[in-house]
């Protein structure tokens, strides 16, 4: 996946996001039912690299390898 233009509004399906964070936890040995169950939604960048922890390239390039989620481009005028 190549990088996303800044003018492109993205967002991240909020469940993918978290069964990966989910998934990285048990696999770190900890206990993925901390992360809570949250309603299905459409994070931005700025919530993602919140509950992530994650840098923006770091989030694009684990996307670009098929490591993280890709993001959903939304229209022109898009909130998400």
């Amino acid at each position: 996946m190549a990088s996303v233009p800044l003018n492109r509004a993205v967002a991240w399906p909020s469940t993918a996001v978290i069964a990966w964070m989910r998934q990285r936890i048990a696999e770190n040995g900890g206990d993925p039912t901390l992360i809570p169950d949250e309603p299905a939604a459409l994070w931005r960048l700025r919530t993602v690299m919140a509950r992530t922890g994650l840098a923006r390239p770091t989030l694009y390039r684990l996307a670009a390898q098929g490591q993280f989620p890709k993001p959903v481009r939304l229209s022109a005028p898009a909130t998400a």
